[in-house]
């Protein structure tokens, strides 16, 4: 049967060559998916559905004859998309007069497509709309394209393309319709009489697009955006790779394309949005808000009808976890291949070979087969009210996976391996993957205080390396910058103490936190605990190199508080005051009429080694030991960024490089305008 399956496929898959999407591929072998069992209890008026035997077994029983019934599978499908549905179904038992077969868009008994067949020979096609139910063939008809009697096996096949539907028999169309339900629905399944055993061999759905490159691939025969002034000369990228371009297309509204390493524009700028990610571009239409996943040369490889693609890589091999528009998830290679079905409430990132994920059961881990390592519905999520704003990836790391018990299991969060054994216990609030040093920033809450939470560290094994009592710990390079005392922002709160309150409420907590005075102690601390810097300092600042810090020390001179500043250089130990230089306020006049598209800082900040300081009202740049790299002769100098600083002389502004050299401006003149496109590369077309 599946040999014959097989070979219909690739007869199909001549006639669309644009690239199809697998949403599921059952041949119901197993119950990795979630499918329940056939529990064979049959009794009047009731029915029957699950595994057995390598099939999907529909089972009803009525007194009353010519009952129909129906049970269906949800599954990740657009409603805009083409959409082939393939099922091979057979008779186990009952009677042979009476139909069954395949069931589309099953809302409810209002809203359906039928494909039915009899073991005597007949087939129908029916639909329901809004509550009133068309026949599309005449009654049942009579053909020799149905294979009879109980066993036999039939495939029918539906081609949905718009509101167009052509119904197959073993291969052959026998009728088609335009058909247009008040509803579209993600539900495909079987469909029985009274008195009839009846089963699924394999079911398959895909859907495609119609368009086997981007629709803004510049290619033969495509016409390009003319709306808008062409580059007289391409700007090659900065990469020396295929990069994203965007154009002004208005207020608040821009367009994305490509272009290639030398500047000439691959892709018009067709997409609302986009970004590269693992080698590939992933964009979002403009015209129905769905994103897909394109090659750098603009091939589709998962067509534009997912509402959310999340990226991954995982020995070598680059994955798409793809939310589809009826809301469930599945997983894609590089390739195009459905490597999970599209039957998911979540899928994550995929990370050494395995998949955090939910089903109707619950959380768990699956492996690329499917097959669950972790049981759904072992532990629960611990980001689950998170997760619907933004969440952080849940990944294995060397086999252990940090996850949160259920709430009957206490609802903390521990570490657990793939055999499913807490190797540390879940009694933590939180616990960050392993750092730099192979060990765990969690958190616990406070004792005493229940509403409060308290930082520490603790090895793979769980063992406690830094005390919980710091309410913040973050880590740079091999050490610990580290707070002690409550942070006065409410940051170390449970959140489960402002539950109730609104965005609005914690927009308003967070400014409150941005006034509220600081009155912690900070310090850094090593990998094993040791002090490096006395948690007694008032502030310690990170910059763009992991191995240096900037102290903030308070004093008290003549009843006025004052900040002292550091260079604190974690490698070698060395603090080196800031004292000599101007403290510094921020002044808008000085900075006015500074280039635009400017992405450095506009405040003393370390950064490429080189950091931007004033002293006596001139600006220049000193290293962590405090020497004079660039002199201070500018008005205003920004920090060091992309391998450049602006600074201003005069009334003149210009970039440096870090040896105070001057260099051109990539932002300015000599890129392309903001409304303006790349040109194509001449024989393109």
């Amino acid at each position: 049967m599946k040999g014959i399956f097989l070979g219909i496929l690739v007869l199909f898959s001549m006639v669309v060559q644009a690239q199809k999407l697998e949403v599921v591929n059952y041949t119901f072998d197993d119950d990795r998916y979630g499918l329940t069992n056939f529990n064979n209890r049959i009794n009047s008026d009731s029915t029957d559905y699950g595994l057995q035997n390598g099939k999907y077994v529909y089972q009803v029983f009525n007194k009353k004859k010519g009952v129909t019934k129906w049970v269906t599978f949800s599954v990740g499908l657009n409603s805009g998309a083409s959409t082939g549905y393939r099922a091979s179904l057979t008779q186990l038992a009952g009677l042979q007069d009476y139909g069954y077969g395949l069931v589309l868009n099953a809302e409810n008994g209002n809203n359906y497509i039928m494909f039915g067949i009899s073991s005597s020979g007949y087939y129908m096609v029916s639909y329901g709309k809004a509550g009133i139910a068309n026949n599309v063939t005449k009654g049942w008809v009579k053909s020799s394209l149905i294979r009879t009697g109980l066993n036999a096996i039939n495939d029918l096949y539906v081609e949905k393309t718009g509101n167009n539907y052509q119904f197959f028999v073993n291969d052959v169309a026998v009728v088609s319709q335009q058909i247009s339900l008040a509803k579209f629905t993600p539900n495909v399944g079987l469909f029985a009489n009274s008195d009839m055993k009846v089963a699924f061999e394999q079911l398959q759905v895909q859907q495609w697009t119609g368009q086997a490159y981007s629709q803004g691939k510049i290619i033969p025969g495509y016409k390009p955006l003319t709306s808008l002034p062409v580059a007289a000369q391409p700007v090659p990228t900065q990469s020396r790779q295929t990069e994203i371009f965007s154009v002004n297309l208005g207020l608040f509204k821009a367009g994305y394309g490509l272009k290639d390493k030398d500047g000439f524009r691959t892709v018009d700028p067709v997409f609302r949005n986009g970004y590269i990610s693992e080698g590939f571009f992933i964009a979002e239409t403009d015209y129905v808000n769905l994103f897909g996943v394109y090659d750098l040369e603009g091939k589709v490889i998962i067509p534009p009808i997912m509402k959310a693609i999340n990226s991954s890589k995982s020995n070598g091999e680059v994955y798409f976890s793809c939310k589809s528009e009826s809301g469930f998830w599945g997983l894609i290679d590089q390739r195009g291949k459905t490597i999970l079905p599209f039957i998911y409430s979540y899928l994550d990132h995929v990370s050494e070979g395995y998949v955090y994920m939910k089903n109707s059961k619950g959380w768990g881990l699956v492996d690329l087969n499917g097959v669950p390592k972790i049981l759904p519905g072992t532990v629960d999520d611990k980001d689950e009210i998170e997760k619907q704003r933004y969440r952080y990836p849940v990944k294995l790391k060397g086999g252990r996976l940090i996850t949160k018990a259920k709430a009957g299991d206490g609802g903390k969060v521990g570490i657990m391996d793939l055999s499913g054994k807490w190797v540390i216990m879940p009694k933590y609030h939180n616990i960050n993957p392993l750092d730099t040093n192979q060990q765990y920033i969690a958190s616990a809450p406070k004792v005493g205080e229940t509403n409060r939470i308290v930082w520490g560290v603790m090895d793979k094994n769980g063992k406690e390396i830094i005390p919980f009592k710091y309410s913040s710990i973050s880590i740079q390079g091999k050490n610990y910058i580290v707070a002690e005392g409550n942070d006065p922002g409410g940051y170390d709160l449970l959140k489960s103490a402002d539950a109730d309150k609104d965005e609005e409420d914690e927009w308003e907590d967070f400014l409150d936190g941005l006034d509220a005075k600081d009155n912690r102690k900070w310090g850094v601390l090593t990998s094993n605990g040791a002090e490096l810097v006395p948690v007694k300092q008032s502030m310690v600042e990170i910059t763009s190199d992991k191995n240096v810090f900037i102290v903030n020390q308070k004093e008290t001179v003549a009843g006025k508080e004052k900040t002292k500043k550091f260079i604190f250089d974690q490698a070698k130990k060395t603090m080196v005051s800031l004292a000599a230089y101007d403290e510094f306020k921020y002044d808008s006049v000085i900075i006015k009429g500074r280039p635009k598209g400017f992405g450095g800082l506009l405040f003393p900040y370390f950064s490429g080694g080189l950091m931007n300081v004033a002293k006596a009202g001139k600006w220049g740049f000193i290293d962590k030991t405090g020497k004079v790299v660039i002199p201070f002769i500018y008005d205003f100098a920004g920090s060091l960024y992309k391998e450049k600083a602006l600074v201003k002389k005069g009334t003149e502004w210009f970039y440096i490089n870090a040896a105070g050299k001057r260099v051109p401006d990539d932002n300015s003149d000599k890129n392309l305008k903001a409304n303006e496109l790349p040109p194509i590369r001449p024989g393109t077309l």
